[in-house]
């Protein structure tokens, strides 16, 4: 189930690419430029993960949007027989500002409620062009890179950046790393999930051969929002993340 989590969650790093990163650079600099002023949003939406076809947990996110500021919170939890192994639920939070570009996360957690030692904090200052991350009983700082979004953010930038033609690169922290990943725009395709069928933009992980392959579908008439994720373990395991409800409440 650790390794389910991590590999799902690792495979937003692509969302912002849409933006130049000269313009998250400015935007940086230059104060809060609130993209849609003081209108709320807010995106509540229910995954099912599956392993070898066979149910292993479930996933809940609420995204809320109001006076240019956002909070995001995702939660997982193991189900049947593999919530006898996993204990508690792993949350992650996401918070910070939606500008011109975007999201511009501020603070971002990784939280274990069996593991409350194994908690990860990044925070992101963009006045300074710093990250700071904290896990391990240890703080770390690197340059913080234009446009950079952590592993949550990740997850909803898509509605404010949709991918375009040709690869798509962006720098993804973790909690602990700042890394590049980089994806490519594989076509159109419908397809059908536990919520319905959707016409969807189909991203595919460029990788290694020795790493495990990742490809998202982006349903194109619900603000790009991800739908399904598929999960290659280079040792032949495969990983599904299927979207079963999702609602809208406000203007984007």
């Amino acid at each position: 189930m650790k390794r389910l989590i991590a590999a799902l969650t690792g495979l937003w790093v692509c969302a912002a690419q849409a933006a130049a990163p000269q313009q998250a650079y400015d935007s940086a600099r230059d104060g809060i430029m609130a993209r849609s002023g003081s209108e709320s949003f807010r995106v509540a939406a229910t995954y099912s993960l599956t392993k070898q076809g066979q149910q292993i947990g479930t996933v809940t996110e609420i995204f809320k949007q109001d006076d240019g500021r956002y909070q995001l919170e995702s939660v997982t939890a193991a189900t049947g027989i593999y919530a006898l192994f996993i204990k508690g639920k792993r949350r992650f939070v996401s918070t910070g500002e939606v500008v011109a570009h975007g999201l511009r996360p501020r603070h971002f957690e990784d939280r274990r409620d069996a593991e409350p030692s194994k908690t990860v904090r990044a925070d992101f200052d963009w006045e300074k062009m710093r990250l700071s991350s904290s896990f391990d009983g240890k703080t770390e700082t690197a340059p913080l890179e234009p446009g950079a979004q952590d592993r949550l953010s990740m997850l909803y930038q898509f509605m404010f950046a949709p991918p375009e033609q040709g690869n798509i690169r962006l720098f993804m922290t973790t909690g602990k790393k700042l890394n590049p990943y980089l994806y490519k725009l594989a076509g159109e395709e419908k397809i059908t999930t536990p919520a319905g069928q959707f016409q969807a933009l189909h991203l595919v992980k460029q990788r290694a051969p020795d790493e495990d392959g990742t490809e998202i579908w982006l349903a194109k008439k619900r603000h790009y929002f991800p739908v399904r994720i598929v999960v290659e373990e280079h040792n032949g395991g495969k990983l599904e993340q299927n979207l079963t409800s999702l609602t809208f409440e406000g203007e984007l």
